[in-house]
C-alpha cells in the first residue's frame, strides 16, 4: 500500500477537506489559548488550555506530518462528539481552525488525568475496591450510551478513561478508524493489548469488541499494571514480544492476569468480557446491571439501617 500523502498547501487551498459539518460548533481560534502539553498519541497532542478563560483540553493533530485522510477522520471524530450528550462521555466545547491543517478540538478539562496514570501512581491500598466499582460503573454507562447509538468506541483502554474530582469518570478519544488502528499498534505500549481477537485479525467486529477491551481494563483495576506486562518468554526469560502476545490472544491461548486479591465477582465478570467468541460476551447494559447491584449492596452494608417497622 502506498504511504499516505502529506497535505500540500495547494490541496489545502483547494479545500479538498470539508469542514462544513463543524460550522455549528466552530469557535474563534483567538479565544483558545494553549498551555502545557497533557499527552501525546499516534496522531495528535493534547494540551491544557483555556477557552474564554475556562479550563479546557485541546486536541491538535501533529503538525508537519498531517495527511488529508487524518484531517477528515479528525473532522469525523469532532462531529461525532458534537452529537453526544452523556455525563459519561467527555464533552465537546467546540472546534477552531484558521485552515484545515490547524484544526483544534476543544473539550472539557478533566482534572484527575487518565485512569492509567492514576493506577500507576496509587497503590491498591490507596485505591479501594469500593471506589473502583464506581469508576467501573461510569465507564460501563459510557459504553451503554455509545452502544445504544450503535457506535463502537474501538479504543477502550485506561488511557482513554478520564477522571475528575467533581465530574466523575468519562470516556474520551473516539472515531479511531481501521487505518488509525494499524498506526497506533506501533506507538508505545500498543493499543493492541486492549483489542479483541477479532479486531486483531481484522475480521470485522461489533460493539462486543468494546466489551472485551473493558475486560482488559478490569485486569488493570486489579493489578494496577498494563495487560501482559508479567508475561515472559520461557526460553530466554525476556518479556513476551508484541507479536507473540498477538498470536496467543488471537488463538485464544492468552488472557490477562488477575491477583489472588481480586474480588471473585470482578474476576468472573472479566472472564465473561474476555470470551474469545464475541457472541458470548455480556452487553454493556448487562454489565451496568451487575455493577449497579454491587454498588447497592455496598451502600446497604455501609448504612446497615435497622429494619423499618
Amino acid at each position: 500500500s502506498t504511504a499516505p500523502s502529506l497535505l500540500s498547501s495547494s490541496e489545502e487551498a483547494s479545500s479538498t477537506i470539508n469542514l462544513h459539518a463543524l460550522a455549528l460548533v466552530r469557535v474563534n481560534a483567538r479565544d483558545v489559548v494553549l498551555g502545557p502539553k497533557l499527552g501525546s498519541g499516534a496522531f495528535a497532542n493534547v494540551w491544557r488550555g483555556t477557552f474564554l478563560g475556562d479550563d479546557v483540553a485541546v486536541k491538535v493533530l501533529h503538525p508537519n506530518r498531517v495527511t488529508v485522510s487524518q484531517i477528515q477522520s479528525f473532522v469525523g471524530e469532532i462531529e461525532l462528539m458534537s452529537w453526544f450528550a452523556s455525563p459519561y462521555i467527555v464533552k465537546l466545547v467546540g472546534a477552531s481552525w484558521t485552515r484545515p491543517s490547524d484544526l483544534q478540538c476543544v473539550m472539557e478539562f478533566m482534572d484527575g488525568g487518565d485512569l492509567k496514570e492514576y493506577l500507576d501512581t496509587h497503590s491498591s491500598q490507596e485505591f479501594a475496591w469500593a471506589d473502583k466499582y464506581r469508576h467501573m460503573y461510569q465507564i460501563v454507562e459510557g459504553l451503554v450510551y455509545l452502544h445504544s447509538l450503535n457506535i463502537i468506541h474501538r479504543d477502550v483502554k485506561s488511557r482513554n478513561v478520564l477522571l475528575d474530582s467533581t465530574k466523575g469518570t468519562k470516556l474520551t478519544d473516539f472515531g479511531i478508524s481501521k487505518e488509525d488502528i494499524q498506526a497506533t499498534m506501533t506507538v508505545g505500549v500498543g493499543t493492541f493489548r486492549w483489542m479483541a481477537p477479532e479486531v486483531l485479525q481484522d475480521q470485522g467486529y461489533t460493539i462486543s469488541a468494546d466489551i472485551y477491551s473493558f475486560g482488559m481494563i478490569l485486569s488493570e483495576f486489579d493489578t494496577h499494571h498494563v495487560p501482559y506486562v508479567d508475561m515472559v518468554n520461557p526460553i530466554n526469560g525476556q518479556p513476551l514480544v508484541d507479536s507473540a502476545i498477538i498470536l496467543k490472544v488471537v488463538s485464544g491461548q492468552l488472557k490477562p492476569s488477575f491477583t489472588d486479591d481480586c474480588p471473585r465477582w470482578i474476576y468472573d465478570m472479566a472472564q465473561q468480557c474476555l470470551a474469545h467468541d464475541p457472541d458470548q460476551r455480556p452487553t454493556a447494559m448487562q454489565l451496568s446491571f451487575i455493577i449497579a447491584n454491587r454498588l447497592k449492596d455496598l451502600t446497604k452494608s455501609r448504612l446497615s439501617l435497622p429494619p423499618q417497622a
